[in-house]
């Protein structure tokens, strides 16, 4: 498999991803104008629609590109997504509003009641974005992607800018429109781009139960990976406040360029691992796993090295004094990249279609991940909340590594094939395979 005759598709898809680390400085501008507290309590919002949305990914909208490969099923799988997504919706934001209660107390904040009150709006919002977006993945249209969040950060970002200098950036509810105006133009957009591919009917042979039996253990699994990754800053506001769930999070934000440029792979890896287990092109697949953690995995481990030996510091000349208390979380967070490029192995276990497999490990993950978070809460120890994602990550990805290493059976030198691969390029010498 030649990465060249995909590079459209790898271009597209870096640019996309170059969108949230790009959005990503906004929000540490607005960060540096809004009160630390304030953006606390707005981070929980976000946090508590993101979770809801990725439950509701893995249960309704992965199968859109699990089972519509065939293009005579899609109707019939279109519209079991669509019900699943609004039922899966509507039972996770009732969940939630069943703590408000215990929430409330336990935050001590009044504007909690209102992150509360906006949830079920912020999650109407996006929800035609998150349908749209799966079929783009599914037809591998990555120019559609990009636009569709080009659009999603371009409105915020110039309504940022426009509060700032018109002074109408100062409070929670400042922050929110920014936010729900942003969702609401991107889902409009992505409707727009997708409005060919929105077909809907009961024609097909895919039944209920087999787009449950594969979408139940995939929510199940998408919670309990999304939990220690979106949920984690509820449990440190309670802990710590909403100030230091705050900083945590702008940590999280600096912390992003790791995460979109694994998730630039993941867009391309999982499609690509689906159709060749299909047709069971394991050879290929063999190459094109070992591939992805090669070049992932050598330039984060060279990343690490440097930010960790004092390139991190820079951050508050870069960016101003309120990013000191940011440092910490962020050189505690790096660490959770050394298990990213193993990770990447869930989508492959979820192509051969195991995806109780998938639960398993990140049930251990959750468990191993929270009693971190506990301990570093219930020893007063800030500065270490990110410890809980470190451990989450190294877990979940090591587990994910060695079912799919003994599934294909590669060596363990294959994961430093990409130096390899470099070497012959610049020798033309081809490749050798697996």
């Amino acid at each position: 498999m030649k990465l060249t005759a995909h590079l459209g598709k790898i271009t597209w898809s870096l640019a996309d991803k170059g969108l949230y680390v790009l959005y990503g400085l906004v929000q540490l501008y607005q960060f540096a104008i809004l009160p630390p507290d304030a953006y606390g309590m707005f981070t929980l919002l976000v946090s508590m629609n993101t979770w809801i949305m990725i439950v509701s990914d893995g249960s309704a909208l992965q199968g859109i590109i699990q089972f519509g490969t065939q293009e005579s099923e899609r109707r019939r799988i279109n519209t079991m997504a669509l019900i699943i997504h609004v039922a899966i919706t509507a039972i996770s934001i009732g969940l939630l509003w069943a703590f408000l209660g215990p929430l409330s107390r336990l935050y001590d904040d009044d504007r909690f009641a209102t992150v509360a009150a906006m949830l079920p709006l912020y999650c109407l919002l996006t929800m035609p974005r998150m349908f749209c977006l799966k079929i783009f993945y599914r037809d591998l249209r990555i120019r559609d992607l990009f636009i569709t969040d080009a659009v999603w950060f371009g409105v915020r970002t110039i309504m940022t800018f426009h509060a700032v200098q018109t002074s109408s950036l100062a409070t929670l509810e400042d922050i929110i429109r920014i936010d729900f105006v942003g969702m609401a133009a991107s889902s409009l957009m992505a409707l727009v781009l997708a409005r060919k591919s929105l077909v809907f009917g009961f024609a097909g042979t895919v039944r209920f139960a087999d787009y449950f039996k594969f979408g139940v253990p995939m929510a199940a699994a998408t919670a309990l990976y999304a939990t220690p990754r979106q949920l984690d800053v509820m449990i440190i506001a309670g802990y710590f406040g909403p100030a230091v769930a705050g900083f945590y999070n702008q940590a999280k934000n600096l912390f992003r360029f790791f995460e979109q440029a694994f998730d630039a792979v993941t867009t391309l890896l999982y499609p690509a691992a689906v159709r060749m287990h299909s047709q069971q092109r394991f050879d290929d697949l063999r190459i094109l796993v070992t591939k992805a953690i090669s070049v992932t995995l050598l330039p984060t481990v060279f990343a690490i090295i440097v930010l960790e030996l004092g390139g991190s510091d820079l951050i508050p000349t870069l960016l101003g004094e309120k990013f000191r208390q940011v440092v910490p979380h962020f050189n505690v967070l790096l660490f959770a990249t050394l298990g990213m490029p193993f990770l990447l192995m869930s989508s492959v276990i979820a192509a051969y279609g195991r995806s109780t497999i998938v639960v398993r490990y990140t049930a251990v993950g959750l468990l191993a991940g929270l009693v971190t978070l506990f301990a570093v809460g219930e020893f007063g120890q800030p500065d270490f909340v990110g410890l809980a994602l470190v451990i989450n990550s190294l877990v979940v990805g090591g587990l994910c590594f060695v079912y799919v290493r003994t599934e294909l059976q590669f060596p363990w030198s294959a994961m430093f094939r990409a130096a390899r691969d470099v070497r012959n390029a610049i020798t033309r010498r081809k490749p050798e395979d697996v």
